[in-house]
């Protein structure tokens, strides 16, 4: 199994998505956690329509990696996705 990575800048926004038909979440979140499992930045999810969610995440202002976990609830179930997120400084030249 494969992680997916997302690499952007420091005090960058990224937006996560989750795309689903037929579930309909109770609840729904993301959370992005630093190397040492400490809880950054949580959000929950928007829903857009249509079974496409969405949840913005400010990045640190600083060099990082982090683990982004997202979470979504059902009566009967509970959906987690991972993805490592990767914060750079931009490099000119």
């Amino acid at each position: 199994m494969r992680i997916p990575v997302v690499e952007d800048f420091i005090g960058s926004t990224i937006r996560v998505t989750w795309v689903n038909s037929g579930v309909t979440y109770t609840g729904m979140f993301s959370a992005l956690f630093a190397s040492n499992s400490v809880l950054v930045n949580s959000v929950a999810h928007s829903s857009s329509g249509n079974g496409f969610y969405y949840a913005d995440h400010a990045l640190p202002t600083s060099r990082c990696t982090l683990l982004n976990e997202q979470v979504g609830v059902t009566a009967s179930n509970t959906y987690r996705r991972y993805q490592q997120i990767n914060v750079m400084h931009p490099q000119v030249g």
